[in-house]
């Protein structure tokens, strides 16, 4: 009987030993590359916004080249880009989140969410990964709620807004580059009444407006409006709405809508068709992310259009010279779902993410399938896209890039066009238009924001298209400032105060 018991005593050491080490390894290997570490797919769950009508779907080779790549199973929900927040909005409320989740903004129901323990909280996972831990430190600061890190940013360019047109069109009608917000007018108005495309008949008009607000955001930026919040001579933040500035460039807005030099529709038009119009001839202008002239450039040779020129600006001057929207370093952030996830189900979906930031993750998920999307020659990519081959396959697939540390992606063929794009957005970083209050948390916001950006932005568009005047418009501000906006105010000095001490 003595023998048994230290027998049994052994045995039970021996796998108590076991469980120990296998768990110690199991910790140790959930750092490691996927394809060195586990045979098996690790299943994701992601949902981000789709700009096209045919997102690529499970079955894409590129997205089964992603998935071995990253030893995962994908399962990508995709979101019109048009309904996207209202979307998100919603499965935030409900609470059943996808295990990956594009967030937009550090909106109220986001960082209730984050304060309800909806995301898991990444920042001190941060340096066991080799790219994510290289992530750009203003930009993570940007994305902070309560001082703590729970998404990964898409990042991108700070100068990357301005203008695209058609410089044949221009030419047309005999006039040079916009040069001051008087000159972007008269261009407008002669793509809209000058017959730029020489039909001789009245079927043109100026700006592609749509429901997005980012062009109109831009255009008030030429005028001196602050991005959302601005330093007064006092050294105080303001709201861009409080500005006198801002009721200068709805003026501006106003009189384009009325002049209908742009499309009436503007308020319900999908961004997803945002370039049709300019790709098929009836507008001539479009303000936004100046990158958008490739897409264009692309669609417009492939359905063998002849005699166009694209042309480019970064900005124009106003009363205030030369201004340029800034981004935020970021378009929108990738958050983890927390709900029910274990340490090790959260670092298997943060090496998929940083196997993302890999060159040849990066390269597929911007260019698709070497030899079947495209080839490379004398190091650079040239879109050949094989026979039988569609497009959709690789749709919208570069909404998953962060870019972190940066792009490595196989550079595209150099063209004029392409080189323009770099240096205007290289120029444009010289007169950037920050918001000094991104990175606060603000609980006025937290309880009151969506109301109070709404009353704003409601109250924008009305004035835009007639359905108020001025004295209704300041009146709205007036319901703003007492439902919450002044206390926003106060609150927003307070933390800039604590900031700059």
């Amino acid at each position: 009987m003595k023998h048994f018991k230290i027998t049994r005593l052994i045995f039970s050491a021996l796998i108590l030993l076991l469980l120990t080490a296998c768990t110690h390894n199991n910790a140790v290997m959930s750092f490691q590359p996927f394809q060195q570490s586990y045979a098996d797919s690790f299943s994701i769950t992601i949902m981000t916004t789709a700009f096209t009508k045919n997102p690529a779907s499970g079955e894409s080779p590129v997205v089964k080249a992603i998935e071995e790549f990253t030893g995962s199973k994908l399962i990508i929900q995709w979101v019109s880009n048009s309904s996207y927040e209202d979307q998100m909005n919603l499965i935030l409320a409900s609470g059943d989140l996808p295990d990956v989740m594009l967030v937009t903004s550090k909106s109220y129901s986001v960082i209730n969410a984050a304060r309800a323990g909806a995301f898991a909280e990444i920042g001190p996972k941060l340096n066991n990964y080799k790219n994510l831990r290289q992530m750009n430190r203003l930009v993570m600061n940007n994305i902070l709620i309560d001082n703590k890190l729970y998404g990964i940013p898409r990042m991108r360019i700070l100068g990357r807004y301005g203008a695209i047109y058609r410089k044949d069109w221009l030419e047309n009608i005999g006039m040079k580059e916009p040069e001051t917000i008087e000159d972007f007018y008269n261009m407008l108005k002669g793509f809209t009444c000058g017959d730029p495309d020489r039909n001789n008949t009245d079927d043109t008009y100026g700006l592609i407006l749509t429901s997005s607000a980012v062009s109109l955001d831009i255009i008030q930026t030429w005028f001196g409006v602050p991005k959302v919040w601005g330093e007064n001579s006092e050294g105080e933040l303001v709201p861009a709405h409080l500005t006198p500035e801002y009721m200068e460039s709805l003026w501006f807005l106003r009189k384009l809508y009325e002049e209908k030099l742009v499309n009436q529709d503007f308020l319900f038009f999908d961004p997803a068709y945002f370039n049709d119009p300019f790709v098929n001839g009836q507008a001539g202008c479009i303000v936004d992310v100046l990158d958008r002239a490739n897409t264009l450039l692309s669609r417009m040779e492939r359905i063998g259009l002849e005699n166009f020129e694209i042309g480019l600006f970064g900005a124009v001057a106003g009363k205030k010279g030369m201004k340029s929207l800034s981004t935020s370093g970021y378009n929108g952030f990738y958050a983890i779902s927390a709900n029910g996830k274990s340490d090790y189900e959260i670092d298997r979906i943060l090496q998929f993410m940083d196997k993302l930031n890999e060159r040849e993750a990066q390269d597929l998920l911007y260019h698709g399938i070497e030899g079947r999307h495209y080839v490379v020659r004398d190091g650079v990519v040239i879109r050949e896209i094989a026979e039988g081959v569609s497009e959709t396959e690789r749709n919208d697939l570069s909404m998953l890039l962060t870019f972190i540390p940066k792009d490595l992606t196989t550079p595209v063929e150099t063209s004029g066009l392409r080189e323009k794009i770099e240096k205007i957005q290289a120029e444009n970083e010289r007169i950037l238009v920050s918001n000094p209050a991104e990175p606060f948390t603000s609980e006025i916001y937290y309880i009151k924001g969506n109301f109070l950006d709404s009353l704003i932005n409601n109250a924008r568009i009305k004035f835009i298209t007639g359905e108020i005047d001025e004295t209704e418009f300041n009146g709205i501000i007036q319901t703003w400032l007492k439902s919450g906006g002044e206390e926003y105010i106060r609150e927003v000095n307070t933390l800039y105060r604590e900031r700059k001490d």
